[in-house]
């Protein structure tokens, strides 16, 4: 369907120029898909959520389209084409931004007016963005511990409930359970080693996360001070991942440290946690599944 309104769309618009003669005629690019490669073992997983690509032809950008994008461009010989991947910041749908730890895609383009050229864009991680902490369930122990009573995150080999992508290794992933039970209806981890980053040492900071959850659930950061300070823990929320009953569709989100490390409030602070938490209602019962928790920054 998406074909027939771009083929649709192309030729009204070349009936609309051949009425108006002055009127420059464009080329196209088609972007219908874009891919990420990493080294898997030193970076983790390269399963990405990109739904938008940011363009930029012979050095103007000229704005984010969704994929899969027939753009419009009014250029034509050779182009030099930069690609960039876009996301939804923090899972919400209106905050669709550059992800800035990834590498531009570049390409030139031999553009001919009024013809169309397919690209596929390919992107990896910036080679001095670092990871602080990479969980992906597969190791002994876990980094991630359960607290205030809360259930107990531990880990699945139940192939049903597994991530898995390409052929990447995966034979166990984390999961929570909540039983229909009133003695246990929450549940709250965070890591198990505090994460060494402030804003001195980290100039943006991204939580990346595969999920399967039947709730939301609230992540955020457990901020450290020094033992000087007038502050001693900060606990700060920072976003909702987006959970449903009975789900069984894994997604991933991408969520931004960057400001709240940055906040006059916790300018002092020397290391965070990572935390994660739900409650639900008591007569309820839930599940959540987490793979390839990675807290990347440069």
């Amino acid at each position: 369907m998406k074909h027939i309104i771009n083929i649709i769309a192309i030729t009204f618009g070349f009936v609309f120029l051949s009425c108006n003669p002055k009127m420059e005629v464009p080329s196209y690019l088609y972007i219908e898909n874009v891919d990420v490669i990493t080294t898997y073992e030193q970076e983790g997983t390269a399963s990405f959520k990109t739904p938008d690509i940011w363009v930029t032809v012979n050095g103007t950008g000229i704005g984010a389209y969704q994929l899969p994008a027939l753009v419009p461009v009014l250029a034509n010989g050779n182009t030099e084409i930069f690609l960039e991947a876009g996301i939804k910041l923090n899972g919400r749908t209106e905050w669709r931004p550059k992800y800035p730890l990834f590498t531009l895609h570049k390409e030139t383009v031999h553009l001919e007016k009024g013809k169309i050229d397919t690209i596929s864009a390919v992107f990896r991680y910036l080679d001095y963005v670092k990871f602080a902490l990479m969980e992906n369930f597969e190791s002994a122990g876990l980094k991630f511990h359960s607290v205030n009573g809360g259930a107990e995150l531990k880990k699945t080999q139940d192939t049903s409930l597994l991530f898995h992508y390409r052929n990447e290794p995966n034979n166990f992933s984390g999961i929570i359970e909540l039983p229909a039970a009133d003695s246990i209806y929450f549940f709250e981890i965070q890591t198990t080693s505090p994460l060494q980053l402030n804003a001195k040492s980290a100039d943006m900071c991204f939580v990346e996360l595969n999920f399967c959850f039947d709730y939301n659930v609230e992540i955020g950061i457990y901020c450290h001070f020094p033992a000087s300070s007038s502050m001693k823990t900060l606990q700060i929320p920072i976003a909702n991942i987006i959970g449903r009953e009975n789900n069984t569709e894994w997604n991933k989100i991408y969520i931004n440290l960057t400001d709240e490390m940055a906040d006059i409030k916790v300018s002092s602070m020397t290391h965070f946690d990572i935390y994660m938490k739900c409650g639900i209602p008591k007569n309820k019962k839930a599940k959540f599944l987490f793979d390839n928790i990675k807290v990347v920054h440069i």
